[in-house]
């Protein structure tokens, strides 16, 4: 038998089996004991309390003839005293004494050679001697004592009674014990026994259940009952195989599908993204350029309308991901005030078409600097910001962050050192159109709006709110709201935040230059397929007075190039005919050369897509639509590092 866990089980079951019957009759054996040990007891002072009665009788029915013998002292009569006396065989000798203990006669058997010596003297009670009694007692006539004796009695005969007596006492007990264990190991101990064996077979519907004999006891039953079991659990557990493979083929499929959806997604946000880089690029290129106030505010138009695509590409994305399971927080340091400042920002020019007015209230005793998560926190407040500022044709907004505790961590978690840790409420309170108390359960809800009107007359996906209550889940919180029909509306979560001393990381709120004049002697190789990507690229690093420009456009034509000539640095696109960024970045990063720094631009946005940038060999990263401002601080980023480099080589050549 093979050592499963299902025959180990089985094993300790026989085991156990056998244990109780062990114990079963070892109790038996015990109480068997105890019957013969009273039996003896009472057996054993039944048969010397009536020796005890037997000989006083004898001895008060010899008295006469002992008187005779004493007074008239014939030999006759003491002959007839022994001849009556020699009749009890068990007697082997008598010693007579006056009642002053002075003897007067003294019998003995013929083998009692041990005892004719002397006679025995006299200690009245029943007493032993060797294995045998001595019975000392006083002799009546008509009620007066006449004289005191002293038999010698053997034992052997009451012996044998107890003996006899015993045998009538416990062999029925004995026998009934036998018959109780031959009948429980034979219907009970051996039938279970093989039961057990056989259970490792349950549920195969194949239990054999043959070697119990069919008849009316428990064990039989037991069986019968276990063997219908088998059948039904056979039966269930083949309808089971079949649900669950039926099962996992919907499951596969369900895979398939949420693959496929994730590969759509991520192609749509690329073919969505790749033109609306050159739409907001080349927005941010006019708003450059001296424009008419009329031209301006076209141009605004059109990066307002391109953000506000831009904004559902990333709802819907986002929601993808976070369907998928796919959104891990990346924690980082932030600067708290200007944080929501920057959240702030996107909403100040409908703020003012509105008239609306935003008002911000940060508690005082709010530490300046944390460490979270700043991206899914400012997507939630943007999200909640621009709900309040869709809804809200009139009055005012709220955004409010209250210090609701002070939190001494005692754990560190997997990004996160012991410290001091602070408990933030934030608050995003308007006095718009509200919402209906019975639509407030459903708002949380993919693709679903308050009003199904609402969505013709305001627009948008209804993935907002569902989005930012996912993200608060994420962070181990929930998004609550409050809202009246007609009063307005308040949503407000609650997230534990560790502090920090100081920034470690640069905001993107902090200033930048666009000049890059002084590394206009490096070689920039631009990887790119779209020509519009191309000429938008071309214009950044112009403004920026980077003029050592070359374009090719795809992986083969970058590695043929970096290997006839040199490059100081290469913007690859990842997604491109013949050979993509990625293969390229490969190829290249096994060329013996000075290697170039490489940056990724690719408008998949997900992030194992960075990663696999990464992985890849590339030194950074930056996401379509190209940010002006991103890519100048990026570029400058990539020439300090690579300045660093060659002055680290130089000095260890030296």
């Amino acid at each position: 038998m093979k050592k499963t866990p299902e025959n180990y089980c089985i094993k300790k079951q026989l085991q156990t089996q056998k244990g109780l019957f062990n114990k079963i009759a070892l109790m038996m054996t015990g109480v068997l004991i105890c019957v013969m040990l009273t039996a003896l007891t009472l057996s054993y002072y039944s048969n010397t309390q009536r020796l005890v009665k037997n000989i006083k009788v004898m001895m008060n029915a010899l008295a006469p003839v002992f008187i005779d013998t004493i007074v008239f002292q014939g030999t006759e009569s003491s002959l007839e005293f022994n001849r009556l006396i020699s009749q009890y065989k068990e007697i082997r000798s008598l010693s007579v004494y006056d009642l002053n203990n002075k003897p007067l006669h003294y019998y003995h058997s013929d083998n009692a050679q041990d005892v004719n010596l002397r006679p025995f003297l006299y200690i009245e009670g029943l007493s032993r001697y060797k294995r045998d009694y001595l019975l000392s007692y006083p002799a009546y006539f008509n009620g007066d004592p006449i004289f005191k004796y002293v038999v010698y009695y053997s034992a052997s005969n009451i012996i044998k009674t107890i003996a006899f007596q015993i045998l009538i006492y416990v062999l029925p007990f004995l026998f009934f014990i036998v018959f109780i264990l031959f009948y429980m190991y034979h219907k009970v101990t051996q039938p279970l026994n093989y039961l057990i064996r056989e259970l490792t077979n349950m549920g195969s519907g194949m239990l054999d259940i043959s070697g119990i004999k069919k008849d009316n006891g428990e064990v039989s039953l037991l069986a019968m009952e276990l063997s219908k079991v088998d059948h039904c659990l056979f039966d269930n557990e083949t309808k089971l195989q079949g649900l669950n493979y039926k099962l996992q083929q919907q499951t596969n499929q369900l895979n398939e599908a949420l693959r496929i959806k994730g590969n759509f997604m991520a192609n749509m946000s690329h073919e969505i993204r790749t033109p609306m880089n050159g739409v907001l690029g080349f927005v941010q290129c006019l708003e450059d350029r001296t424009l008419d106030s009329q031209s301006k505010q076209q141009v605004e138009y059109i990066k307002q309308s391109a953000n506000a695509l831009l904004i559902i590409i990333d709802e819907i994305l986002d929601y993808s991901k976070l369907e998928a399971g796919n959104v891990e927080l990346r924690f980082n340091h932030f600067h708290l005030t200007t944080f929501i400042h920057g959240c702030i920002v996107p909403f100040k020019h409908e703020l003012q078409e509105k008239k609306i007015q935003l008002e911000t209230y940060i508690d005082a005793n709010i530490a300046p600097y944390f460490d979270a998560d700043e991206g899914r926190i400012r997507q939630i407040l943007t999200n909640l910001l621009g709900n309040a500022v869709k809804f809200t044709p009139h009055g005012k907004i709220e955004l409010r962050v209250a210090l609701l505790g002070d939190i001494e961590s005692t754990a560190a978690t997997a990004h996160d050192q012991l410290g001091l840790h602070q408990q933030l409420c934030f608050s995003v309170k308007d006095s718009g159109i509200g919402i209906a108390p019975e639509s407030i359960e459903a708002i949380f809800d993919s693709y679903t709006q308050a009003d199904g009107s609402i969505s013709r007359q305001f627009g948008g996906t209804g993935l907002g709110l569902s989005i930012s209550n996912s993200l608060c889940l994420l962070m181990a919180t929930e998004l609550n709201v409050e809202s009246e029909l007609g009063k307005g509306t308040t949503f407000w979560f609650n997230v534990d935040l560790k502090c920090c001393d100081h920034p470690q990381a640069i905001s993107c709120s902090e200033s930048y230059s666009n000049d890059l004049t002084f590394y206009s002697d490096k070689r920039i190789l631009v990887v790119e397929d779209s020509k519009v990507n191309q000429q938008l690229i071309k214009a950044f690093l112009d403004s920026f007075g980077l003029l050592n420009i070359h374009i090719v456009s795809d992986g083969a034509l970058a590695i043929d190039y970096i290997y006839n000539h040199t490059a100081d640095l290469v913007l690859m696109d990842c997604q491109m005919p013949n050979m993509g960024g990625i293969e390229a970045t490969q190829r290249i990063r096994r060329m013996n050369i000075v290697q170039p720094y490489i940056i990724a631009l690719t408008a998949n946005v997900l992030e194992q897509e960075k990663q696999h940038c990464i992985a890849a060999g590339m030194d950074d990263y930056l996401s379509k639509p190209i940010d002006k401002k991103m890519l100048s601080r990026t570029l400058e980023k990539a020439f300090l590092q690579t300045e660093s480099l060659s002055l680290l080589k130089k000095n260890s050549n030296k």
